[in-house]
C-alpha cells in the first residue's frame, strides 16, 4: 500500500534522505580534515611550516562530523545494541522496546541540542574565539546544535515507525 502524504512512512523517508545528505557532508568534512592534516604534516616535514591552527581545525571538523553521522546511524539502526534478554521475545515486542530506547536517545539528543544552543549563545555573548586564530567559536556550537536536532528528529522517526509495528 502506498504511503499517504502525512503518513509516518513519508516522514521517515524524508528524515532518511536528510540524514543521508548530512552524513555525506560529514564524510566530505572528514576528507577535508584528512587533507588538512596531510598538508600540515608535509609542510612541517619539508618546510618547517605547518598549517597554523591545524589542531583546532581538526578538533572542530571531527566534532562536527560526529554530529553529522548521528542521524544516519540512528535512521539505519546502526547503534550498538545488546539484546541478550530480549532475543526470544516476539518481533513486535522487541520493536516496541527498541522504540522506547529510541525515545530515550531522542531525549538525550534534545538535551544535547539545548546545551549546544546555550553554549552558542554564551560563546556569542562573551565573544569567545579559538585559541590560535581569533575566529569566533559560536558557529561551531550552532552547527552541532542543528545536527543534534536532525538526529533528534531521526530518533523520533525511528521510534514512531517501531511503535507502528515496523521494526
Amino acid at each position: 500500500m502506498e504511503a499517504q502524504s502525512g503518513s509516518p512512512g513519508r516522514f521517515a523517508r524524508v528524515a532518511q534522505q536528510i540524514a543521508a545528505a548530512v552524513a555525506i557532508a560529514g564524510g566530505l568534512l572528514i576528507l577535508i580534515v584528512a587533507g588538512l592534516v596531510t598538508t600540515s604534516v608535509i609542510g612541517r616535514w619539508l618546510f618547517s611550516k605547518p598549517i597554523p591552527a591545524d589542531y583546532e581545525f581538526v578538533e572542530i571538523g571531527i566534532g562536527v562530523a560526529v554530529f553529522a553521522f548521528l542521524p544516519y546511524t540512528q535512521m539505519r539502526n546502526g547503534h550498538i545494541a545488546v539484546d541478550t534478554f530480549t532475543q526470544r521475545l516476539p518481533v513486535r515486542l522487541n520493536a516496541r522496546i527498541d522504540a522506547v530506547w529510541d525515545l530515550v536517545l531522542a531525549a538525550f539528543l534534545g538535551f544535547f541540542a539545548w546545551g549546544l544552543v546555550s553554549g552558542a549563545q554564551e560563546s556569542f555573548q562573551y565573544n569567545e574565539t579559538m585559541v590560535q586564530i581569533s575566529w569566533p567559536i559560536w558557529p561551531v556550537y550552532a552547527i552541532c546544535a542543528v545536527l543534534a536536532v536532525v538526529a533528534f528528529l531521526g530518533a523520533l522517526a525511528v521510534a514512531v515507525l517501531k511503535f507502528g509495528g515496523r521494526p
